[in-house]
């Protein structure tokens, strides 16, 4: 016996269906993250390109003159351009991820939207442009003869990968634990300042004693900016990265920020 259409079970979705659902939902936030933030008016998205430089052209040229050419035989315009981009990486999504969803509430009620979602949106808007503004800085800076092409192109994308993931895991963490508790925004903000000095972001790892040297590779960041620095100069200086280490490390970090991301809805505070 033929069951009526009217009481048939309705089909769930399949997760082909589902990635594609989430595929328009997180291009239709990107596309309002991107007119939110820089409008229509003058540049608009170019200031996707145009900011990062805004920030990393001032601060080259300043440690070009304040610093010899090369510090501990490491060439010092090198060492500054890979430090700095991935520096900003981490400090600007760690600050734009500190309470988003309680500020982006609103666009919860829709029913396709997930606070994940917003996460990623943010994320990769952030990603984009960190790599539209390396891509364009290096062709600047090459083109003028201050930067040399990497050594070793694979290696510096592998350490740029890893970089990528670390600052990504470090704002889904901080971004759902900042709807948990106050505590994380006032925190955040003075570990940031530290980071830069604790990073690797303006050291190499054999310049450290050996015994602070092994507590310090501990950082997937310093790990990262190792392997992104074996990249750009080669073999110049000794360097010290471990891909599997790194790996481990940061999905286990990513686990727990998806972990506290779960029900995160609950948390938030609205008004």
């Amino acid at each position: 016996m033929a069951i009526p259409s009217e009481s048939r079970a309705p089909l769930r979705p399949t997760l082909w269906q589902l990635l594609r659902t989430q595929k328009r939902v997180i291009g239709a936030l990107l596309l309002r993250e991107v007119q939110m933030r820089y409008g229509r008016e003058g540049l608009g998205a170019g200031w996707l390109v145009a900011e990062p430089l805004v920030f990393v052209f001032p601060v080259l040229v300043m440690w070009s003159y304040i610093r010899t050419r090369a510090d501990h035989d490491v060439p010092v315009m090198e060492l500054c351009w890979t430090g700095y981009l991935p520096l900003m990486l981490f400090r600007h999504l760690g600050g734009l991820m500190i309470r988003t969803l309680s500020a982006n509430s609103a666009i919860l009620y829709h029913r396709v939207v997930t606070p994940l979602d917003v996460f990623l949106a943010k994320i990769l808007m952030e990603i984009g442009q960190n790599l539209l503004g390396l891509g364009f800085s290096f062709v600047v800076l090459h083109l003028l003869g201050i930067l040399p092409l990497p050594a070793n192109l694979p290696m510096f994308f592998m350490g740029y990968f890893y970089m990528i993931w670390w600052c990504s895991a470090i704002g889904l963490f901080i971004a759902a634990l900042s709807e948990r508790s106050i505590w994380v925004e006032k925190v955040w903000f003075p570990v940031s300042y530290m980071y830069i000095a604790l990073s690797g972001c303006f050291y190499m790892a054999f310049w450290l004693p050996e015994p602070a040297r092994k507590y310090a590779l501990y950082q997937p960041s310093l790990q990262a900016y190792e392997m992104i620095r074996a990249g750009m100069i080669g073999n110049l200086v000794p360097t010290f990265g471990d891909p599997a280490y790194t790996a481990a490390a940061l999905a286990v970090l990513t686990l727990l920020g998806l972990i506290f991301t779960y029900d995160v809805r609950k948390h938030i505070e609205i008004g």
